[in-house]
Order: C-alpha cells, then sequence, then structure tokens
C-alpha cells in the first residue's frame, strides 16, 4: 500500500506541474522573448512548440511534461525551461521543487565560476574578459568587459545573456 500513495503523489506532483508550466506559458507574449507574434494565434501567451524551441528540448517532450507525463527531467532542463518562461526567482524555486530535481543556481551567483576565476578576471584589467556556459550567459566578468557594449550591472542577471543581448539591446547591435 506504500507503493500506491507513494505513485498518487507523484501523480499529483506531476499533476502539478504541467499546471505550472501550462500557466506560466500562457502569460509570455512571443515579443518578450524575441520572437514574431504571428496571425493566428489559438491559445494565449507562447505555444508550446516555441517553448521547446527556446529551451532546446523535443516538442514532443516538452508536451510530455507539460501533460504530466511519467519523464524524467535534469536540473539543465528545467533551468532552460525556467529561462524561456521568464520565471522569477521564486517561480523557479517552485518549478524545481514540483520537479522534484535540485537547483544547482538557486538565485545566487554562478557556483561554476569559482573565486581564482574570478580573481584571473579582474587582474586580466583593462583586457576585456568574461566568462560564458553553453548558452552564453554571462557567468562572471570583468569591469572593461561589464562597460564595454552596456553596462551590464545594470541589468539583472536573467538579463545576461550574449545572444539575447545581441538581438535586443541597441548597445550590443552596434557593437
Amino acid at each position: 500500500m506504500m507503493t500506491t500513495g507513494r505513485a498518487e503523489h507523484h501523480d499529483v506532483r506531476r499533476g502539478e506541474l504541467a499546471a505550472f508550466l501550462r500557466s506560466r506559458r500562457e502569460r509570455v507574449v512571443p515579443e518578450q522573448v524575441g520572437l514574431p507574434r504571428g496571425r493566428r494565434r489559438r491559445t494565449p501567451g507562447l505555444r508550446r512548440e516555441e517553448v521547446a524551441q527556446l529551451s532546446a528540448v523535443g516538442v514532443t517532450w516538452y508536451t510530455w511534461l507539460e501533460q504530466g507525463r511519467d519523464i524524467h527531467v535534469s536540473a539543465q532542463v528545467l533551468d532552460a525551461i525556467a529561462r524561456a518562461l521568464l520565471l522569477d526567482p521564486n517561480e523557479r524555486e517552485h518549478l524545481f521543487t514540483l520537479a522534484g530535481v535540485a537547483d544547482p543556481a538557486p538565485g545566487t551567483e554562478c557556483a561554476t565560476v569559482s573565486d581564482p576565476i574570478r580573481t584571473l578576471l579582474r587582474q586580466l584589467e583593462p583586457i576585456p574578459a568574461c566568462v560564458q556556459n553553453s548558452r552564453y550567459d554571462l557567468l562572471a566578468y570583468n569591469r572593461t568587459y561589464g562597460n564595454l557594449l552596456c553596462d551590464l550591472d545594470s541589468l539583472a542577471p536573467r538579463e545576461r545573456n550574449c545572444m539575447w543581448l545581441a538581438f535586443t539591446h541597441p548597445g550590443w547591435e552596434q557593437g
């Protein structure tokens, strides 16, 4: 009987995760994430295909996640989905909790950039230098880089993405 209770708990949690993802997808309009609105939209907000594209996951896989199917999701995929849906730190925490996955970067400075690397960035002054991840998120940078194309410190950490800035920020478009 314990197994049945545990299975029911996971079913409820998957259902809550599915509802949460749908609600967050519906509130983000395409223009907020750099996509054209298009003509006919049957649903409010983003389409599942658009979230999958922005998160770099398969459409079928994302659809199954949003349908509450019993699939396993990694922290990296959840991070990508959180970014695609423009989740704030509280929503991000809720997403990871519902998925039952530990958040590798719970709203703090990126743990993958060590203190020696940060020291090296400072020592490279006045040469601009930065550390990026595979999604072009700026994880750390020195003062010169931070002021090269715009004031990076004035941007929210979730907005510090080179690809995003290249297409949306006037200072980067000129650079």
